[in-house]
């Protein structure tokens, strides 16, 4: 089934907001994109609510760079008030011991990733309930 337009725009919003607050550095807005029982299948741990994600995401390095570019984002009705997406993510990343300023030098990307997903309504907004991925390439 195919969702209403603006149902399909606002779950791939969320989607999209939730990396680009992850490369902000800004944990407390990936949690928010989550339902308040959302998980996330996260690098071998269940992250289950908005605390856990939190936590997990502040013991990232600090002097991380990373570009995560989401695309070919699609997303299905599954029954009212739940949607299921599906996504590629290319991912650009880079560590060091000191802060790393833009624009670094072009390389080849460190990861594609296949994305799934579900989202659910809370409090009027599309949020996602369930996020797990598959690495394709790295």
């Amino acid at each position: 089934m195919n969702p209403e337009p603006i149902d399909e725009l606002a779950c791939s919003q969320a989607f999209a907001r939730l990396f680009s607050r992850l490369d902000q550095f800004d944990y407390l807005g990936v949690a928010r994109q989550f339902t308040h029982d959302g998980v996330w299948h996260r690098q071998g741990a269940v992250l289950q609510g908005r605390e856990a994600i939190v936590l997990a995401l502040q013991a990232r390095p600090s002097h991380l760079f990373v570009q995560h570019i989401l695309h070919e984002v699609s997303c299905e009705l599954v029954v009212p008030g739940h949607l299921k997406g599906f996504a590629y993510m290319t991912v650009f990343r880079k560590e060091s011991a000191i802060p790393i300023i833009p624009p670094q030098p072009i390389r080849p990307a460190d990861m594609l990733i296949s994305w799934d997903v579900d989202f659910g309504q809370e409090n009027g907004a599309w949020l996602i309930r369930e996020l797990r991925n598959t690495p394709l390439y790295r």
